[in-house]
């Protein structure tokens, strides 16, 4: 199996929305710099929890290379939050993809934002881990970071060490 690259439409309500953030994120931040869709979280079904990279290692990106990039956050409910970055609380999956349309990159763990990514043909860092392959579930145009191992991919739906130790080795210097 092979993930195809899906399309997106979105509404003018939607494009009008994205629109008017970004307006706002530039005004706030003049300078060029390019701006970053971060998503540290995972789903919180079985197995999810063997993508989660953690919410220590994410606000760690933001700390290092906040000088250099804005980085936004979309959230719902109660989701992790970043901190140091712009947070969109409360936006649900089609309002946060319309952003992601918006945004330089991408960056976060395997999940349906990575599926946005791929539609919208927007570049990402994809952390795999040791869980799933990104031979069958990435994009060839992203950076996809997996933990080739005999173990590998496991697909445990149960907390799994070979996935905390895979997860462990995506150090924050490589992402």
């Amino acid at each position: 199996y092979k993930a195809k690259k899906g399309k997106i439409y979105f509404t003018k309500t939607e494009i009008n929305f994205a629109n008017n953030i970004f307006n706002k994120i530039r005004k706030k931040s003049p300078g060029g710099k390019k701006i970053i869709h971060i998503e540290p979280n995972v789903g919180l079904k079985k197995g999810y929890l063997n993508r989660d990279w953690s919410l220590a290692k994410w606000q760690t990106i933001v700390e290092n290379l906040g000088h250099k990039f804005i980085f936004f956050q979309t959230s719902y409910g109660n989701q992790k939050r970043l901190k140091n970055v712009i947070n969109l609380h409360n936006v649900n999956f089609r309002s946060s993809c319309a952003l992601l349309s918006k945004a330089d990159l991408f960056i976060g763990p395997h999940g349906g934002m990575t599926h946005a990514a791929g539609a919208l043909d927007k570049k990402a860092v994809v952390i795999f881990g040791g869980w799933s392959d990104p031979k069958n579930l990435g994009y060839d145009f992203h950076t996809n970071l997996f933990i080739k191992n005999k173990k590998s991919p496991c697909g445990s739906k149960y907390e799994c060490k070979h996935c905390k130790k895979c997860m462990d080795l995506i150090t924050i210097e490589i992402v």
